[in-house]
């Protein structure tokens, strides 16, 4: 376990006032398991309001002043679609200002739909650009938010359920690691995926 992979231990264990045993840390290679490993250590506060529902009819709602209808708005929507501004920069802030809750940062792939997702060096691939966060899923925009803001969002001696456990540690490893949320999925690997050592 390198000293990357050390310090989001630690600052996890910290944030939930838990403690992982090393060999348990050994185990654990996937976000996921980051997750279910706090989630075995924490007390759970069942809680009949769903925070990623809140989350979602708060960003519907938000879109709904950019003069779209609230009923073609659905968890499966792209988010591009309900931008329709001319300058996405500008419409991706006034989103964030109305919303009142941080967004991810949009990626080159958002503003020029052309360029080649393969960044190659002497012919050689060298790293895939990111995903464009517009052209996602509004399901998924709602966890982005929910974990960029998990401070303001999620009261730890409060947490309801698996989910906001791993919407956390998302964040955490965003905060600690400087990977994107966008780029952050429950099934990658710490090291190999997130180039946590």
């Amino acid at each position: 376990m390198g000293l990357d992979s050390v310090e989001l231990v630690m600052t996890i264990e910290n944030k939930f006032g838990i403690e992982i045993p090393n060999d348990e840390c050994e185990e654990i290679h996937k976000v996921q398991e980051f997750a279910d490993s706090v989630f075995e250590k924490i007390k759970i506060n069942p809680n009949e309001k769903c925070l990623s529902q809140i989350i979602f009819y708060r960003i519907r709602k938000t879109l709904e002043q950019f003069g779209n209808e609230k009923q073609i708005i659905t968890p499966n929507s792209i988010i591009s679609e309900f931008l329709k501004g001319i300058n996405l920069d500008s419409d991706w802030k006034n989103f964030e200002n109305k919303i009142g809750l941080k967004l991810p940062e949009l990626v080159d792939l958002d503003y020029d739909k052309n360029l080649n997702k393969e960044v190659k060096f002497l012919g050689f691939k060298i790293f895939d650009r990111t995903e464009p966060v517009a052209e996602n899923t509004i399901r998924k925009l709602t966890d982005w938010i929910i974990s960029i803001n998990h401070e303001e969002l999620i009261k730890i001696e409060n947490i309801s359920s698996k989910y906001e456990v791993e919407r956390i540690i998302c964040g955490i490893i965003e905060d600690r690691i400087g990977v994107p949320v966008s780029e952050i999925e429950l099934h990658h690997s710490i090291t190999n995926d997130l180039g946590v050592d």
